[in-house]
């Protein structure tokens, strides 16, 4: 079968629409027709080169869509499902998924590093050659070929811009406040970057009765946005000293927890500075490969602060799904005030600029098949 889709040849290059032959899917692999996909800073930063992707490749990963078609021995859904489209599929079976860690799989990372689904291989395939996977998803692209394990049906009461920010930044946001941080009611939280994925955790924060929510941005536009979502206090370090700042919120103890979402070292350091001692810091944001993080080792023991990186969320991927459907469902989680333009995908490369410059939504690309 043949479809549109954006393809990367070259990093910081504009991607090119072109047409994409796209196989069936094999055993336990899924076609899913793409309805909605957001514009993610991760599709961004591989764009840039930042996670070394093999190309040429299609990028996209926080997706939903409808099971056109199934592989052999597929169980978990059928043709016609409405599914969510989940970036970290898991084998269950390998050593990290016994651990309960199934974002890290063996199995999915050997795929993911390669550039193709569970056996290595890929799917894809233009006249110039194979095409590579982002994530196992792909999904700037009218289909996309996925592991079954991939996939999360949902209901019909669910929107498909909806299902698919759950399938990325609202799920790692929220993830990281529960799962990693641990907020419990009366804490005080600050979340640094107040794009997709922050505003969940403020959000999420509110949730779990956090006291004092202080979203920290170096764009000052984004304090409505952070206010309307929990936030009770905004900071810009361009105009105050954080550290200081939030520690002279909470008694000069400092927070305890920090949610770096920008994934820059300088960030990384100053949200260490501003724990309590015992606090902890959840990175979730993505630096490049060379990037180093420097911190006083002196305090790890005295002050027994912890560093923690969170894997969409830290959590198991189909429960976090179904939790914050049923939050959303039940009025107490926003996602419909997060979608912002919603696009063509001849428009992708306006998307990636628009991201750069701060948007303040998220953009989705929805096909009209």
């Amino acid at each position: 079968m043949r479809m549109k889709a954006a393809v990367l040849h070259a990093y910081n290059e504009d991607m090119v629409i072109q047409d994409v032959a796209i196989a069936d899917p094999k055993d336990r692999e899924v076609l899913v027709r793409i309805a909605a996909t957001g514009v993610c800073h991760s599709d961004l930063s591989a764009s840039k080169g930042k996670s070394r992707a093999k190309l040429p490749l299609i990028l996209g990963h926080e997706a939903s869509g409808v099971v056109e078609r199934v592989g052999s021995a597929v169980s978990k859904v059928r043709v016609g499902d409405r599914v969510i489209l989940s970036w970290a599929p898991n084998c269950g079976q390998c050593f990290y998924c016994q651990k309960r860690f199934p974002t890290l799989c063996d199995v999915y990372g050997f795929a993911a590093g390669r550039g193709g689904l569970w056996d290595g291989t890929s799917r894809l395939e233009a006249q110039s050659g194979s095409i590579h996977h982002y994530s196992c998803v792909s999904s700037f692209a009218e289909y996309a070929v996925v592991p079954e394990t991939g996939c999360l049906p949902i209901g019909e009461d669910v929107p498909f811009e909806v299902a698919a920010l759950v399938g990325c930044a609202v799920t790692t946001g929220f993830g990281a406040v529960v799962n990693d941080a641990r907020v419990e009611p009366g804490d005080t939280v600050g979340v640094i970057g107040v794009g997709g994925v922050g505003i969940n955790a403020i959000q999420a924060a509110a949730l779990s009765g956090a006291e004092m929510i202080v979203a920290i941005d170096i764009n000052g536009d984004k304090e409505g946005v952070a206010r309307s979502f929990g936030a009770t206090h905004f900071l810009n370090p361009n105009t105050c000293d954080v550290t200081d700042a939030i520690k002279s919120l909470n008694r000069g103890r400092g927070a305890d927890s920090v949610i770096e979402c920008t994934g820059r070292p300088t960030a990384i350091s100053a949200a260490y500075d501003c724990i309590r001692p015992g606090g902890i810091v959840v990175s979730v944001g993505i630096a490049g490969r060379e990037e180093m993080v420097a911190l006083p080792a002196s305090t790890l023991p005295n002050t027994q602060k912890r560093v923690a990186g969170s894997n969409y969320g830290g959590g198991i991927p189909e429960r976090d799904f179904d939790r914050i459907l049923g939050l959303y469902r039940a009025g107490k989680f926003d996602i419909d005030r997060q979608i912002g333009k919603r696009i063509a995908l001849e428009q992708i490369n306006d998307a990636f600029r628009w991201l750069e410059q701060g948007v303040l939504a998220r953009t989705l690309v929805c096909f009209d098949h």
